[in-house]
Formats: C-alpha cells, sequence, structure tokens
C-alpha cells in the first residue's frame, strides 16, 4: 500500500462539505430567484409606465381606452 502526504478526507468531513455545498447551491439558486422575481417587477413598472404615457389615439390603436391603461398603471402599485 503507498502512502501519501495528504491522507484522505475522514467522512465526516466529507459530508460537512456536502451539505455546506447544497446550502450554498440553495442560497444561490435563491438569490437567483429573488434577482429574476424583481427583473419581471421592474419590466412590468417600466411597460406600465410607458403605456400612461400613450395618448389617447395611440392607446385606441392598441385597443385599450384610458381607463383600462389607468387600472393597469394602478396595478403595478399592488406589487408592492
Amino acid at each position: 500500500m503507498a502512502y501519501s502526504a495528504c491522507p484522505a478526507p475522514a467522512l465526516r468531513e466529507t459530508q460537512e462539505t456536502s451539505v455546506k455545498t447544497i446550502a450554498s447551491v440553495t442560497l444561490t439558486a435563491r438569490i437567483n430567484e429573488l434577482a429574476e422575481r424583481f427583473s419581471h417587477f421592474l419590466a412590468a413598472r417600466r411597460q406600465r409606465r410607458m403605456l400612461m404615457s400613450l395618448n389617447d389615439q395611440q392607446l385606441l390603436d392598441i385597443g385599450l381606452t384610458r381607463a383600462d391603461a389607468e387600472e393597469e398603471y394602478r396595478q403595478s402599485f399592488k406589487l408592492l
């Protein structure tokens, strides 16, 4: 049997490392999910603001009324 300068890690050390790795991956996934949700929120908010910047004729061209646009804009405040 050959001996090495670095002994193999004990089973307990390997398990602890595995748990830390899983926790790190889970935390990273949660942070990414949160960042993605925030990004979608900002995109929806930006689109609703742009909708409010359209004049009545432009709104009619896409099949909406001013009241529809205002209702959609008010929904962005429910997300907060």
